[in-house]
Protein backbone atom coordinates (compact mmCIF):
# COMPACT_ATOMS: atom_id res chain seq x y z
CA UNK A 1 0.00 0.00 0.00
CA UNK A 2 2.43 2.65 1.18
CA UNK A 3 5.30 1.14 -0.79
CA UNK A 4 4.23 2.42 -4.23
CA UNK A 5 3.39 5.87 -2.84
CA UNK A 6 6.87 6.27 -1.44
CA UNK A 7 8.48 4.64 -4.46
CA UNK A 8 8.11 7.91 -6.37
CA UNK A 9 9.88 9.77 -3.57
CA UNK A 10 12.65 7.22 -3.42
CA UNK A 11 13.31 7.01 -7.15
CA UNK A 12 15.52 10.11 -6.93
CA UNK A 13 17.67 8.18 -4.44
CA UNK A 14 17.70 4.79 -6.11
CA UNK A 15 20.50 3.46 -3.93
CA UNK A 16 18.23 3.73 -0.87
CA UNK A 17 15.23 2.27 -2.70
CA UNK A 18 15.45 -1.32 -1.43
CA UNK A 19 15.76 -0.40 2.24
CA UNK A 20 13.11 2.31 2.06
CA UNK A 21 10.59 0.20 0.18
CA UNK A 22 10.94 -2.71 2.57
CA UNK A 23 10.45 -0.49 5.62
CA UNK A 24 7.50 1.39 4.16
CA UNK A 25 5.75 -1.80 3.05
CA UNK A 26 6.16 -3.27 6.54
CA UNK A 27 8.43 -5.93 5.16
CA UNK A 28 5.90 -7.20 2.61
CA UNK A 29 7.90 -6.40 -0.52
CA UNK A 30 11.09 -8.20 0.46
CA UNK A 31 9.13 -11.13 1.88
CA UNK A 32 6.97 -11.65 -1.19
CA UNK A 33 9.94 -11.44 -3.60
CA UNK A 34 11.65 -14.24 -1.71
CA UNK A 35 8.42 -16.23 -1.74
CA UNK A 36 8.05 -15.82 -5.50
CA UNK A 37 11.61 -16.97 -6.18
CA UNK A 38 11.51 -19.88 -3.75
CA UNK A 39 8.08 -21.27 -4.67
CA UNK A 40 7.60 -20.50 -8.33
CA UNK A 41 11.00 -20.27 -10.06
CA UNK A 42 13.18 -23.20 -11.14
CA UNK A 43 16.55 -23.52 -12.85
CA UNK A 44 15.09 -24.30 -16.28
CA UNK A 45 12.80 -21.26 -16.40
CA UNK A 46 13.02 -18.27 -18.69
CA UNK A 47 11.70 -15.41 -16.56
CA UNK A 48 10.50 -11.92 -17.50
CA UNK A 49 10.26 -9.30 -14.76
CA UNK A 50 8.02 -6.30 -15.43
CA UNK A 51 9.26 -3.16 -13.67
CA UNK A 52 12.36 -4.66 -12.08
CA UNK A 53 13.42 -1.59 -10.08
CA UNK A 54 16.87 -2.17 -8.60
CA UNK A 55 16.91 -5.85 -9.60
CA UNK A 56 16.25 -7.60 -6.29
CA UNK A 57 13.73 -10.12 -7.62
CA UNK A 58 15.66 -10.64 -10.86
CA UNK A 59 18.71 -11.57 -8.79
CA UNK A 60 16.72 -13.95 -6.60
CA UNK A 61 15.34 -15.68 -9.69
CA UNK A 62 18.78 -15.91 -11.31
CA UNK A 63 20.20 -17.39 -8.11
CA UNK A 64 17.72 -20.23 -8.58
CA UNK A 65 19.35 -20.86 -11.95
CA UNK A 66 16.73 -19.15 -14.13
CA UNK A 67 17.52 -17.05 -17.19
CA UNK A 68 16.03 -13.60 -16.53
CA UNK A 69 15.03 -10.68 -18.73
CA UNK A 70 14.11 -7.67 -16.61
CA UNK A 71 12.99 -4.21 -17.65
CA UNK A 72 12.20 -0.87 -16.07
CA UNK A 73 11.52 2.61 -17.43
CA UNK A 74 13.77 4.33 -14.86
CA UNK A 75 17.45 4.53 -15.88
CA UNK A 76 18.60 5.28 -12.31
CA UNK A 77 16.99 2.08 -11.06
CA UNK A 78 18.62 0.08 -13.84
CA UNK A 79 22.03 1.57 -13.01
CA UNK A 80 21.69 0.30 -9.44
CA UNK A 81 20.37 -3.06 -10.67
CA UNK A 82 23.32 -3.45 -13.03
CA UNK A 83 25.82 -2.90 -10.20
CA UNK A 84 24.01 -5.35 -7.93
CA UNK A 85 23.95 -7.95 -10.70
CA UNK A 86 27.69 -7.54 -11.35
CA UNK A 87 28.41 -7.76 -7.62
CA UNK A 88 26.54 -11.07 -7.49
CA UNK A 89 28.29 -12.38 -10.64
CA UNK A 90 24.98 -12.90 -12.43
CA UNK A 91 25.50 -10.82 -15.58
CA UNK A 92 25.38 -14.00 -17.68
CA UNK A 93 21.90 -14.85 -16.34
CA UNK A 94 20.18 -11.44 -16.31
CA UNK A 95 19.49 -9.17 -19.26
CA UNK A 96 18.31 -5.63 -18.46
CA UNK A 97 16.21 -3.45 -20.75
CA UNK A 98 15.06 0.15 -20.37
CA UNK A 99 11.45 0.26 -21.54
CA UNK A 100 7.90 0.71 -20.32
CA UNK A 101 5.38 -2.07 -19.79
CA UNK A 102 3.17 -0.91 -22.64
CA UNK A 103 6.06 -1.59 -25.06
CA UNK A 104 5.80 -5.34 -24.49
CA UNK A 105 3.79 -5.75 -27.70
CA UNK A 106 6.85 -5.06 -29.85
CA UNK A 107 9.65 -6.17 -27.52
CA UNK A 108 9.01 -9.92 -27.16
CA UNK A 109 8.00 -12.84 -29.38
CA UNK A 110 5.09 -15.20 -28.75
CA UNK A 111 5.53 -17.94 -26.12
CA UNK A 112 9.01 -16.86 -25.06
CA UNK A 113 8.85 -17.11 -21.24
CA UNK A 114 7.99 -19.74 -18.63
CA UNK A 115 7.32 -17.19 -15.88
CA UNK A 116 6.37 -13.51 -15.80
CA UNK A 117 6.72 -11.68 -12.48
CA UNK A 118 5.85 -8.18 -11.33
CA UNK A 119 5.79 -6.49 -7.94
CA UNK A 120 4.22 -3.08 -7.29
CA UNK A 121 3.82 -2.45 -11.02
CA UNK A 122 0.15 -2.81 -11.91
CA UNK A 123 -0.96 -0.23 -9.35
CA UNK A 124 1.04 2.30 -11.39
CA UNK A 125 -0.91 1.58 -14.56
CA UNK A 126 -4.27 2.82 -15.79
CA UNK A 127 -6.95 0.17 -16.29
CA UNK A 128 -6.47 0.01 -20.07
CA UNK A 129 -2.73 -0.32 -19.58
CA UNK A 130 -3.24 -3.15 -17.07
CA UNK A 131 -5.40 -5.01 -19.60
CA UNK A 132 -2.86 -4.44 -22.36
CA UNK A 133 0.06 -5.69 -20.26
CA UNK A 134 -1.86 -8.79 -19.14
CA UNK A 135 -2.89 -9.63 -22.71
CA UNK A 136 0.71 -9.26 -23.85
CA UNK A 137 1.87 -11.36 -20.90
CA UNK A 138 -0.50 -14.14 -21.98
CA UNK A 139 0.82 -13.91 -25.54
CA UNK A 140 4.50 -14.15 -24.62
CA UNK A 141 4.09 -16.84 -21.95
CA UNK A 142 4.53 -20.45 -23.00
CA UNK A 143 1.54 -22.76 -22.71
CA UNK A 144 1.19 -23.66 -19.03
CA UNK A 145 3.42 -20.78 -17.95
CA UNK A 146 2.74 -18.73 -14.83
CA UNK A 147 2.27 -15.04 -14.19
CA UNK A 148 2.99 -14.00 -10.59
CA UNK A 149 1.90 -10.54 -9.44
CA UNK A 150 2.32 -8.90 -6.02
CA UNK A 151 0.77 -5.48 -5.56
CA UNK A 152 -1.35 -3.04 -3.61
CA UNK A 153 -4.96 -4.22 -3.30
CA UNK A 154 -8.25 -2.74 -2.16
CA UNK A 155 -9.59 -4.37 1.04
CA UNK A 156 -13.05 -5.95 0.84
CA UNK A 157 -14.39 -5.29 4.35
CA UNK A 158 -15.63 -1.82 5.35
CA UNK A 159 -13.46 -1.67 8.47
CA UNK A 160 -10.30 -2.52 6.56
CA UNK A 161 -11.23 -0.08 3.79
CA UNK A 162 -11.52 2.73 6.33
CA UNK A 163 -8.17 1.88 7.93
CA UNK A 164 -6.66 1.59 4.47
CA UNK A 165 -7.94 5.03 3.43
CA UNK A 166 -6.77 6.68 6.64
CA UNK A 167 -3.21 5.73 5.75
CA UNK A 168 -3.38 5.86 1.96
CA UNK A 169 -5.18 9.13 1.20
CA UNK A 170 -2.71 11.55 2.79
CA UNK A 171 0.22 9.66 1.28
CA UNK A 172 -1.43 9.69 -2.16
CA UNK A 173 -1.93 13.48 -1.90
CA UNK A 174 1.72 14.03 -0.97
CA UNK A 175 2.82 11.83 -3.86
CA UNK A 176 0.65 13.69 -6.36
CA UNK A 177 1.93 17.09 -5.21
CA UNK A 178 5.54 15.96 -5.56
CA UNK A 179 5.30 13.85 -8.73
CA UNK A 180 2.01 14.74 -10.48
CA UNK A 181 1.25 11.02 -10.61
CA UNK A 182 -1.30 8.89 -8.82
CA UNK A 183 -1.87 5.23 -8.09
CA UNK A 184 -4.94 3.10 -7.56
CA UNK A 185 -5.11 -0.07 -5.50
CA UNK A 186 -6.12 -3.14 -7.49
CA UNK A 187 -9.74 -4.09 -6.86
CA UNK A 188 -10.31 -7.04 -9.23
CA UNK A 189 -7.01 -8.59 -10.21
CA UNK A 190 -8.67 -11.98 -10.45
CA UNK A 191 -11.12 -10.67 -13.04
CA UNK A 192 -8.42 -8.92 -15.05
CA UNK A 193 -6.33 -12.08 -15.17
CA UNK A 194 -9.31 -14.18 -16.21
CA UNK A 195 -10.27 -11.74 -18.98
CA UNK A 196 -6.70 -11.85 -20.31
CA UNK A 197 -6.82 -15.64 -20.67
CA UNK A 198 -5.33 -16.80 -17.38
CA UNK A 199 -6.67 -19.23 -14.80
CA UNK A 200 -6.14 -18.34 -11.15
CA UNK A 201 -4.43 -21.10 -9.20
CA UNK A 202 -3.48 -19.29 -5.99
CA UNK A 203 -3.94 -15.96 -4.30
CA UNK A 204 -3.65 -14.47 -0.84
CA UNK A 205 -3.73 -11.11 0.88
CA UNK A 206 -2.02 -9.62 3.91
CA UNK A 207 -1.37 -6.32 5.69
CA UNK A 208 -5.07 -5.46 6.26
CA UNK A 209 -5.83 -7.07 2.88
CA UNK A 210 -3.98 -4.18 1.23
CA UNK A 211 -1.20 -6.28 -0.30
CA UNK A 212 -1.92 -9.28 -2.51
CA UNK A 213 -0.06 -12.10 -4.25
CA UNK A 214 -1.68 -13.58 -7.38
CA UNK A 215 -0.53 -16.63 -9.31
CA UNK A 216 -2.26 -17.58 -12.57
CA UNK A 217 -1.59 -20.06 -15.35
CA UNK A 218 -1.90 -19.81 -19.10
CA UNK A 219 -3.81 -22.58 -20.76
CA UNK A 220 -4.15 -25.53 -18.42
CA UNK A 221 -7.21 -26.29 -16.29
CA UNK A 222 -6.62 -26.76 -12.57
CA UNK A 223 -8.48 -26.15 -9.35
CA UNK A 224 -8.25 -22.80 -7.59
CA UNK A 225 -6.70 -22.44 -4.17
CA UNK A 226 -7.21 -19.44 -1.94
CA UNK A 227 -5.24 -18.53 1.16
CA UNK A 228 -6.34 -15.96 3.74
Amino acid sequence: MASYVFMKLLESSARRYDVGINILSLGQTHKVKREIAEKYISASDRVLEIGCGTGTLAILCAEKGASVTAFDICSDMLDVARKKIQKNNLADRIQLKQMGAIEMDTAFDDETFDRIVGTLVFSELYCDEQKHVLRESCRILKHGGLIIIADETKPNSLVKQVLHLLVRVPLAIITYVLTQTSTKALSDMEGLLSDAGFEMIHWKRGCLDSFGLYVARKGWSNGTQRST
